[in-house]
């Protein structure tokens, strides 16, 4: 698990990162540098994948985002299947700010301090195993989870990061 001091502090050219006590005495991230000492976006990569699994066709869907930085752009891929259908298949280009807002809601809900799972050894026939992956310079993080966990509420935090990576649209 990475702490967002050391995102910083790898990289001793980047600007300071500016911090505030929350009412729960702990440290939330007010503004991170996405770029560079060269003004390149720094290397970042979230994968979030969801699908049904084996249920009727008519309410089988799949879901596939993946944001990512390239040295100097920044994309959103994301694929919707509906009832066995494509509904949706883009790539598109991100603005920068709408790409920091995100990156900051997801290191606020804590994404950076996911431990970095590895797929389940047991895995029972029918069921779906999703996850979300994310890299962020050399932090790494990756989670799993089936449908009927991440409705659990010690699965609060990480149906968050779900649900904010669902709501990005370029």
């Amino acid at each position: 698990m990475a702490n967002p001091n050391s995102l910083e502090s790898k990289n001793h050219s980047t600007s300071k990162q500016s911090k505030k006590k929350t009412h729960s005495n702990q440290f939330s991230i007010q503004k991170i540098n996405y770029k560079n000492h060269k003004g390149n976006w720094k290397p970042m990569d979230l994968t979030w994948e969801e699908s049904s699994g084996a249920v009727a066709p008519e309410f089988r869907y799949a879901k596939t985002f993946h944001l990512f930085t390239d040295v100097k752009k920044i994309f959103l891929s994301r694929k919707i299947i509906k009832n066995g259908k494509l509904v949706l298949e883009e790539t598109k280009e991100i603005q920068p700010k709408l790409y920091q807002k995100w990156m900051n809601e997801l290191f606020k809900k804590g994404i950076h301090q996911m431990s970095n799972e590895k797929i389940p050894e047991e895995q029972i026939t029918g069921i779906s195993y999703n996850f979300v992956k994310f890299r962020y310079s050399s932090t790494k993080s990756m989670f799993y989870y089936t449908l009927e966990e991440i409705n659990q509420p010690e699965w609060e935090e990480k149906k968050a990061i779900i649900e904010s990576i669902e709501r990005m649209k370029p």
